[in-house]
């Protein structure tokens, strides 16, 4: 399989879509002024081209932002699924919520636990160390442990928060990289599928796909990632049967985007939950086993 330049594809696909898609120019600035405004300068441009017919400006967009381009790119002149296509590409993500939402479940977590730790430390503790020093009653080991926890927090808290990056810092970055891995995998299949699906030559989809998905062109005669073994076997199908194919493939790596944060978000989420509620609930059995005893030793 011949090696094209992305640029001189994308140039000659943005001539073709702009004589083919002219009258879908005010249906794209609708669907533009619908998106949000930080998503919403690339289809503005794409409609500007549009209208003036004007190839520089398109290809200059395209190469810049070629997502919601490729809906034009796989549709034939007049086609009645352009509007759908259009409207399903401004309604997907155009970056992969990666382990965001994880990271700020489990950040929500560990801001609770060293909150309560906090407000413990600065309210309740020193009124019950008060209250067993007037009492001069002998506290058990775990308490001495919990009245030492002020002094302790106000002493390591730097060392501690320090610790805390460094442990999450690699943890962040290998969750990110195997959730952006197969998020773009996704990305990066299904717009091969469609490109395959309206039969655009599969050196020139491999080349749009990977601009589209944001990585190096791919060759499908040694297969790496974004583009693996079984979507390269798919490409030398007959077009439908190969979109068929890509279009399941990519399903296959969207499950296990979502699979690895699900179960991420499963395991450590109750985890982290049961380690606050086991703080608090020794710091209370701490504090009130001195004022238990005395109450037992008065009566």
């Amino acid at each position: 399989m011949s090696h094209v330049s992305t640029s001189d594809v994308i140039e000659r696909h943005v001539a073709t879509a702009l004589d083919r898609h002219r009258d879908a120019a005010g249906f794209v600035r609708l669907v533009a002024a619908e998106l949000p405004p930080r998503e919403r300068t690339p289809w503005v441009r794409m409609a500007d081209a549009l209208e003036r017919g004007d190839a520089a400006a398109g290809t200059a967009a395209a190469t810049r932002s070629i997502g919601c381009w490729i809906p034009l790119f796989a549709s034939q002149a007049r086609d009645t699924r352009l509007s759908v296509r259009l409207l399903q590409t401004a309604a997907r993500p155009t970056t992969a919520s990666g382990p965001w939402p994880l990271l700020w479940y489990l950040a929500a977590i560990t801001t609770l636990a060293l909150g309560l730790l906090v407000v413990l430390s600065l309210t309740v503790i020193p009124a019950f160390q008060g209250i067993i020093s007037d009492f001069g009653v002998d506290p058990p080991i775990i308490t001495e442990w919990v009245l030492r926890l002020p002094a302790l927090l106000a002493s390591v808290w730097q060392p501690l928060l320090a610790a805390a990056g460094v442990i999450a810092l690699p943890w962040w970055l290998a969750t990110r990289g195997a959730a952006r891995s197969a998020a773009t995998a996704t990305a990066f299949t299904r717009t091969l599928a469609r490109l395959i699906a309206a039969d655009v030559p599969a050196n020139e989809a491999l080349a749009l796909a990977s601009h589209a998905a944001g990585v190096r062109p791919v060759d499908p005669a040694a297969p790496r990632r974004p583009l693996g073994y079984a979507a390269a076997a798919a490409t030398e199908f007959a077009p439908r049967t190969a979109a068929v194919l890509l279009d399941a493939i990519a399903d296959c790596h969207d499950d296990r985007s979502r699979g690895r944060l699900g179960l991420g978000q499963w395991l450590l989420g109750p985890v982290l939950v049961s380690v606050v509620g086991l703080i608090v609930g020794l710091v209370t059995l701490a504090l009130f086993l001195p004022l238990i005893r005395l109450v037992t030793d008065l009566s």
